[in-house]
């Protein structure tokens, strides 16, 4: 009997690392973050894909989502209930509201399933303040690539150096660290008034991108390399603040694994 209970023990295969990924609903971030998915699958990882429930509708991430799932068993996902949008919100980008009034259910999930690292997507930002109360490590996952995330990085230095709205600049030339200057009338629509909602909301994405454990970039550094060096050496963090502690990594989810500056498997 004894020897029995120590050949089934030698069978216990080891805990895999458990990865909570949580996705925007918005089709174009989704099919990103079930590219890191795979990736992390292809590594050893236990992938569970956390989604909103949107209260608008996304478009065909129903019938993307059954095709990911009969083609990856492997691949996980936890559909967190559906929330209400107050009154206040609708000025705001849906996505970001509707991630910061998930929180307690996406505390409730967490707290039972215990991941060792969940990564984020930029709009489930709120979900910082979940994973610091519950002692998880958190990173974000910017599918847009390097240089809207030199640019939203850099956001609180531009908001510093003036008190007008980018659409009040008209035609003046708003300069960025790491990447090409343009007009203030060509800055994305939500930023257009300083004084707005999802302005403010984008501020707030930004100081938790400084609370993070790391951000993967979804690029790779020879076809951003300007945006990719700026971030690394720091040129586009606002003073008083660090750069997150680890590198920015380029996950390569559409290369493959070209030209990287780091695996997202080698600190998770």
């Amino acid at each position: 009997m004894d020897g029995t209970k120590a050949n089934t023990t030698m069978m216990i295969s080891p805990r895999k690392p458990r990865v909570m990924l949580y996705s925007s609903p918005l089709i174009g971030h989704l099919v990103s973050m079930v590219e890191l998915a795979k990736l992390f699958v292809a590594r050893g990882l236990a992938v569970t894909i956390v989604l909103m429930d949107p209260v608008y509708d996304t478009g065909a991430t129903g019938p993307f989502l059954a095709g990911v799932s009969a083609a990856n068993p492997s691949i996980s996902f936890h559909r967190l209930p559906q929330v209400k949008l107050l009154e206040s919100d609708h000025s705001m980008i849906p996505a970001l509201a509707i991630a910061r009034h998930s929180n307690p259910h996406l505390r409730d999930f967490l707290t039972g399933a215990s991941p060792d690292v969940l990564v984020v997507d930029f709009f489930c930002s709120a979900a910082v303040d979940v994973a610091a109360e519950l002692g998880i490590p958190v990173y974000f996952f910017n599918t847009s690539g390097a240089q809207i995330l030199a640019f939203i990085m850099h956001l609180p230095v531009l908001h510093g150096k003036s008190t007008r709205s980018f659409r009040e600049m008209g035609e003046e030339i708003v300069h960025v660290p790491g990447i090409t200057s343009f007009r203030a009338t060509h800055t994305i629509q939500p930023l257009m008034d300083r004084d707005g909602a999802s302005y403010n909301a984008f501020l707030n994405v930004n100081l938790n991108l400084f609370r993070s454990q790391g951000i993967i970039v979804n690029t790779f550094r020879s076809l951003e390399p300007r945006a990719m060096d700026t971030i690394l050496t720091g040129l586009s963090t606002p003073p008083g603040l660090s750069t997150p502690p680890v590198p920015v990594w380029c996950s390569c989810c559409i290369s493959r694994g070209r030209d990287g500056v780091g695996r997202p498997d080698e600190r998770v």
